[in-house]
């Protein structure tokens, strides 16, 4: 009796349930018993019509009508099996595919480390470093080494010796005559321990000691500035390898002519030796920091004023002139947040916001390891003897291949789908320490439990996110709505040559010529106001290859071009009074004098069907269109709820 109660009630809960959320999101209409809610249609609504979305009973009564109309073609596509066309089906996965990867990311954190790498943008650190190099594939024995030596060198610094122990110690070769001077650099341009240890460390400071794929690195923080931000910049080159006295002269004759007035894109083009960029006027594009040598990003930066050129800069390429186009400091943070989003997206540090995705998706899917597979697993391997090494094959045991190592949700991973990845993921099995049977397998189940963790959230995406279920079907009925479209109305009316002409023929009073004007259009190659005079009179009476035959003896002296414009569609005909015989006084440019007659007018007339092909088709199309919509109102039952549309209106 107890059961039966908690299964009455529970059955009540859900009806309430289910009636609460009726409540909240009711049904306006259906097409073909498939319902359209009443959120599906404001998000379309208000999408559409933007901040004329004003929800009068007028504005939604027409939208309504629209997307009805747009409803039952999409049915029609799915009737009639468009939905199941193999191109179709490959574009609507191909798209889902694309919208899908800007939500598998942990949006929380991308957004947390994207602000800071804005925040640390607004400055530029000056670093030196000291480097206990150590291989990333080293042994834990060898690393603990390394980090023991690192730590001891700590220990050794003070305030005013760090360019001697870098001198003693420092195994970065590129920087250790030079006391471990790194120079400036900014965020997303070093590893991302580096950047956080340059950033959260003092100027003057030393950082704590930072492990990175090259080793352990102690950090000095040496100054730190305001960012440069990027210059939009170009340059004229001039290579001094082959006669260095020769460029010299030659660009300071550049120089000069730069302050004469000569334009800089011209130089460029016509002078530069940098063959990747003299055909377009010598841009770089958008340069940042450390980019180029020092001494020629410290010319670049040195232009503070758009427009402005350099005088001659020596490089180790040669001589140039610089020019800046545009700079930018200081930018909001709204203009920069993509492209600082793309750039994490390639970054390593994009780690960081896929294993945070991967941990909420493994708590939300309920990920369980099977710990008897995965040790039945690790025994096989240990047994092999080849696994840590190339030449291993993966075990075509069947009964091991068909177990189940772990599942998300529904998805399902086996021992087979390991043993195709263990085949390819050489660095999981042979270059990463520790290097047992045990943690190489770990480390390829990490590598599937990604991909499988990654498929379940698609799944779980329409779900999760109402605008992705939007934008999903949005596109899935927009292409069937095209497909139907292109079938049953574009390509008929450009086709059906029959129906066409009997289009025509029923609405030929719709495809008019307005009044017409046959115009002759003179250039007379002369600005002798005389001499254009006698032509313009000969125009007058003359037809124009009569006035061409009396001018033209001795050299072409009049050129003309005839036309027929329709009244108001070509405005210097529209100043002239529309009559034949009429004449402007015309206009003399560049030594040559042109002037307009009318020579007849034509009446207004129907035109052919092949002077008015383009609009009898759109209008056939436009026909077409509303025959199919009547033919799918008979076909398909249309049930519209006015006591929600009425709810709607404000």
């Amino acid at each position: 009796m107890h059961n039966l109660i908690c299964v009455v009630f529970v059955f009540f809960a859900l009806l309430f349930s289910n009636n609460i959320e009726a409540q909240d999101d009711p049904v306006l209409f259906k097409v073909n018993n498939k319902e359209v809610n009443v959120s599906e249609f404001q998000y379309i609504y208000d999408k559409t019509n933007g901040e004329k979305a004003d929800y009068s009973e007028k504005s939604i009564k027409e939208y309504l009508e629209l997307y009805v109309n747009f409803k039952l073609q999409v049915a029609e596509g799915i009737d009639i099996g468009l939905s199941e066309k193999p191109e179709v089906k490959r574009e609507q996965d191909q798209y889902k595919k694309q919208l899908a990867s800007t939500y598998l990311t942990d949006r929380e954190i991308t957004e947390k480390l994207v602000m800071e790498a804005y925040e640390r943008s607004k400055e530029d650190r000056k670093i030196s470093h000291l480097l206990i190099a150590v291989d990333e594939n080293a042994t834990e024995q060898v690393r603990k080494e390394a980090f023991e030596k690192a730590q001891k060198v700590k220990n050794e610094l003070t305030a005013d010796n760090f360019n001697e122990l870098v001198v003693k110690y420092s195994d970065d070769l590129y920087s250790k005559n030079n006391g471990g001077v790194l120079g400036y650099y900014t965020a997303l341009q070093l590893p991302y321990a580096i950047e956080t240890a340059a950033y959260n460390t003092a100027k003057g400071a030393y950082s704590d000691i930072v492990s990175t794929k090259y080793g352990f690195h102690i950090l000095r923080i040496d100054d730190v500035r305001e960012a440069w931000g990027k210059v939009k910049v170009a340059h004229v080159l001039l290579r001094t390898k082959k006669d260095p006295n020769g460029a010299k002269v030659m660009i300071d004759s550049l120089h000069e002519a730069l302050i004469a007035g000569a334009k800089f894109e011209q130089i460029a083009t016509m002078f530069s030796q940098d063959n990747a960029t003299k055909n377009r006027g010598g841009q770089l594009g958008w340069v940042g920091i450390n980019k180029y040598s020092v001494d020629f990003e410290n010319a670049i930066f040195g232009l503070k004023v758009d427009g402005n050129f350099s005088k001659p800069v020596k490089s180790d390429a040669g001589w140039h002139i610089l020019k800046r186009y545009q700079g930018i400091k200081n930018a909001k943070y709204q203009d920069v947040k993509s492209e600082i989003t793309n750039q994490i997206k390639r970054k390593p540090r994009f780690q960081i916001i896929q294993d945070a995705l991967v941990s909420n998706i493994k708590k939300e899917g309920g990920y369980k390891e099977n710990e008897t597979t995965k040790k039945a697993l690790i025994d096989s391997l240990t047994n092999n003897n080849t696994f840590l090494t190339y030449k291993w094959k993966s075990d075509k045991n069947e009964a091991l291949n068909n177990m189940i190592l772990f599942d998300i949700g529904n998805i399902k991973a086996s021992v087979r789908e390991f043993m195709s990845i263990a085949q390819r993921a050489h660095s999981e099995r042979l270059n990463q320490q520790p290097r047992t049977v045990e943690a190489a397998v770990n480390r390829i189940i990490k590598k599937l439990a990604t991909q499988k963790c990654l498929a379940y959230e698609e799944t779980q995406l329409d779900k999760k996110y109402p605008e992705f279920k939007s934008l999903m079907r949005e596109y899935e009925e927009g292409i069937l709505l095209f497909e139907v479209k292109k079938q049953l109305v574009w390509d008929k009316a450009s086709s059906d040559e029959e129906g066409l002409k009997a289009y025509y023929e029923a609405h030929k009073s719709n495809f008019k010529w307005g009044q017409r004007a046959n115009v002759t259009f003179y250039t007379v190659l002369t600005d002798d106001n005389k001499l254009v005079k006698k032509i313009q009179n000969a125009a007058k009476n003359k037809s124009a290859e009569s006035v061409k035959g009396i001018f033209n003896k001795d050299k072409e002296l009049v050129q003309t071009t005839t036309g027929i414009y329709e009244e108001g569609k070509n405005m210097e005909l529209d100043k002239l009074k529309w009559k034949a015989g009429v004449m402007n006084k015309g206009y003399t440019k560049d030594g040559s004098t042109y002037f307009t007659k009318i020579e007849e007018i034509i009446a207004p007339s129907i035109k052919s069907l092949e002077e008015a092909r383009g609009y009898v088709v759109a209008d056939y199309q436009d026909s077409l269109e509303k025959q199919l919509i009547q033919s799918l109102k008979e076909k398909f039952k249309v049930e519209i709820y006015e006591e929600v549309l009425k709810s709607m209106v404000k």
